[in-house]
């Protein structure tokens, strides 16, 4: 996973995973046994345009939800972002693209809307490090580095 250079306003990363198929890699976003594998301790998931989600971390208080905007199994998934820990930060909107290529599927996840002051820049820094962390960890559990 690498950033992808952009404007200001969005947050780009993207990184091919070797041996996983753009269907495989699309369930470990949304079966709640996958995604916890690489990602939250805890998911809740109603896969459906207008179902929510929500993955929480017990342990330090922390509750990520939102809603599905777009399900294409596959090729597309849309969701709302907003985390329970972090209220001075407004909802933002993650699309997450699935191609795929020779060696498995291109994964180019786009998060947005960044605005331009002091706590919107760091908050876009830390989104594009941590989409650059777990997607390393996802990318792992099918070629034994994680």
């Amino acid at each position: 996973m690498r950033e992808i250079p952009s404007d200001s306003n969005v947050a780009i990363v993207s990184g091919d995973f070797i041996g996983f198929d753009a269907e495989a890699l699309f369930t470990y976003w949304t079966v709640p046994a996958c995604v916890q594998e690489w990602w939250p301790e805890q998911a809740t998931i109603d896969l459906s345009v207008g179902g929510n989600y929500s993955f929480e971390w017990p342990n330090l208080g922390w509750k990520l939800s939102g809603t599905y905007t777009s399900i294409v199994p596959g090729e597309r998934l849309g969701f709302t972002w907003n985390w329970n820990h972090e209220p001075n930060t407004r909802p933002r909107q993650v699309d997450i693209h699935f191609q795929t290529v020779e060696s498995g599927t291109r994964m180019a996840i786009f998060h947005k809307e960044f605005g331009q002051d002091a706590v919107e820049v760091a908050d876009r820094q830390g989104i594009i490090e941590g989409w650059i962390h777990f997607g390393m960890k996802l990318a792992g559990l099918r070629d034994g580095s994680e």
